[in-house]
C-alpha cells in the first residue's frame, strides 16, 4: 500500500515524491528516462554543431571557388 500524500493518485512525479517512487518500484525507471532525455538534448545539440560547421565548411569552399574562377579569368 502506497504512503497517503497530497497529490492526485493518477500523477506521479518522483522528483517531487520519492517515497511514492520506491514504493512503487518507479524510481530506476524515472532515472532511465532522464538519462535518455539528457542524451536526447545532447544529440541535438551535437547535430547544431553539425550543421553549423557545415554550413561553414560550405561557405567557405565556395568561396574558395570564386577565388580560384577570379585567378583564372584575370590571370
Amino acid at each position: 500500500m502506497l504512503i497517503e500524500h497530497n497529490h492526485m493518485p493518477s500523477v506521479f512525479d518522483p522528483g517531487h515524491c520519492r517515497p511514492c517512487a520506491h514504493q512503487a518500484d518507479l524510481g530506476n525507471h524515472y532515472h532511465r528516462v532522464q538519462r535518455e532525455e539528457t542524451r536526447l538534448r545532447q544529440a541535438i545539440a551535437s547535430a547544431d554543431g553539425a550543421r553549423r560547421y557545415g554550413i561553414w565548411a560550405l561557405v567557405s569552399s565556395g568561396v574558395g571557388l570564386l577565388l580560384a574562377l577570379l585567378a583564372l579569368l584575370t590571370g
